[in-house]
């Protein structure tokens, strides 16, 4: 017997990798174990089996148990028996931990198939077959790391499948993540955000509302993923590498996406907490002294409750009622919405103007392309100065600043790359919007309504209970406000032509 204790318990683990190619199934190490105890008449207690945790750590589920119940029954329990050392660590730090931690409850670490000699030698033993499971374990990682990086430079993602993929595999070829019906929402995602009008969580309400699970967080994590426009991007690899997966994203939208999320959105408002119940809240402006109006509900003798837009400014009387003058509002905007045949000559000018920019726009083209290609240099020549013994924090605030360079550069070049059914489209879209300007301001949500009153009137209107007036309208209304139909000519419009260089 080896201990005047005789109680022992039995600490078994496998992985499903080594179980299939070395055959250390959990069955076969507690069979040895329970043999082990009989030969040394030692009366098994109680078996903890980990099943498919890895040894690099000690925080295991089975092996936490174990150390606890060896805690409080250590009057009872001499031995842990585990069939190999590299069962219970693959670690020399965490070997020489649990070895010390079982030593001080008076418990011995036994090992069926590996010496247990309680001597110099055989502790000395022991510390050798911790220190080679450890180097066992460090070659396989690496092993494995090799081959990941080897099949990511050739385009292959290995890690989970993110939201809108899944992995599939042809047969004789390796698995490739492939498109899903949630890619729909991503893509839509990636559209309604590249706009600047939308926030996170309006895109997230809406696409919650066509049934996709989605969270602001999750959201985040989808539109900063270069993934979706086919990029594989980890920290093993200095620069992102073209992936075999088909891409759900285009690049150009994916670009504009970053350089929104950095803080640099070119269409972003001033955000308001604004009510629902009073749409023209931060638009609307005192008639008397010109500041903005706020509202809010009074209760009537009866207990009615009656909605009012009024003026804060102390001794200024004005206070409108928000029906009345939502009634009005879009009257208002009809009144300012261009005749047919007044838009059908403007779609002509802009048909015209366009192609008169089309020489403007190659010879910008080309100009972004040999300022990309130069910063591509810069970043070229501070590697090799990092090299040569360059600060790394210098180098790193240099890099950052050429890639937001390289960003903003490559979404002004994709802006560029309007092709004629793209530019049809959006003149068909603008008209849309001003012959039917007063529908969609009805028809829209707060968000909405709020971008079209700030794009229609920049200044804001004022109300003095019978009129609507401002001092200004959005150029291309005014445009059409100031001319009859025979001041039209097939020239461009002011505001609308190319600039010249000088």
């Amino acid at each position: 017997m080896l201990e005047s204790k005789t109680g022992a318990a039995i600490y078994c683990r496998v992985s499903t990798t080594e179980q299939a190619e070395q055959g250390y199934s959990l069955e076969s190490q507690e069979k040895d174990c329970r043999r082990f105890s009989d030969s040394h008449d030692l009366i098994i207690k109680e078996t903890f089996i980990e099943r498919g945790e890895s040894a690099k750590t000690q925080k295991r589920t089975q092996l936490q148990r174990l150390l606890k119940y060896a805690s409080v029954n250590k009057k009872i329990i001499g031995a842990v028996i585990v069939w190999k050392i590299d069962r219970l660590t693959r670690n020399v730090s965490d070997f020489q931990q649990l070895h010390n931690y079982f030593t001080s409850l008076e418990i011995r670490l036994l090992s069926v198939t590996e010496t247990n000699e309680d001597s110099p030698i055989g502790r000395f033993l022991r510390t050798l077959l911790s220190a080679q499971a450890q180097l066992d374990n460090e070659q396989k990682s690496e092993r494995t790391k090799r081959n990941m990086l080897e099949a990511m430079q050739k385009g292959r993602w290995l890690w989970p499948a993110p939201t809108g993929y899944k992995y599939a595999k042809e047969p004789g070829q390796k698995s490739i993540i492939i498109p899903t019906q949630d890619s729909i929402y991503v893509t839509e995602a990636f559209a309604l955000f590249q706009t600047g009008v939308y926030r996170q969580v309006d895109i997230v309400s809406h696409l919650q509302q066509k049934g996709f699970n989605v969270t602001e967080t999750l959201l985040n994590k989808i539109l900063r993923n270069p993934l979706y426009t086919g990029l594989l991007k980890n920290k093993w690899i200095a620069e992102p590498i073209e992936g075999v997966h088909k891409p759900i994203v285009p690049r150009d939208v994916f670009l504009k996406v970053q350089f929104i999320l950095t803080g640099k959105n070119p269409f972003k408002l001033q955000r308001h907490r604004e009510r629902s119940d009073f749409p023209l809240k931060g638009l609307l402006l005192c008639h008397k002294c010109s500041k903005k109006l706020t509202a809010g509900w009074s209760r009537g003798r009866r207990g009615v409750k009656y909605g009012y837009y009024h003026c804060p400014t102390k001794g200024c009387s004005v206070n409108l009622r928000n029906d009345h003058l939502e009634d009005l509002f879009p009257d208002y905007l009809r009144s300012i919405q261009p005749k047919s045949e007044y838009l059908d000559l403007f779609e002509a000018i802009l048909h015209d103007t366009w192609k008169t920019r089309q020489e403007a726009q190659l010879k910008e083209k080309r100009r972004l392309e040999s300022e990309i290609q130069g910063l591509g240099e810069k970043i070229k020549t501070l590697d090799g100065l990092l090299s040569k013994g360059l600060d790394l924090e210098d180098y790193k605030r240099n890099i950052d600043q050429i890639k937001n360079d390289i960003m903003a550069k490559r979404i002004a070049l994709s802006d560029l790359k309007v092709d004629e059914s793209d530019f049809s489209e959006c003149v068909q879209y603008c008209k849309l919007f001003l012959a039917n300007t007063a529908k969609l301001w009805e028809e829209g949500n707060l968000t909405q309504r709020q971008r079209f009153q700030n794009l229609i009137f920049p200044t804001g209107i004022t109300f003095d209970g019978e009129t609507i007036r401002t001092k200004e309208t959005a150029l291309i209304y005014a445009h059409f406000q100031a001319k009859t139909k025979a001041e039209y000519h097939l020239v461009a419009l002011r505001g609308f032509e190319p600039r010249s260089d000088d």
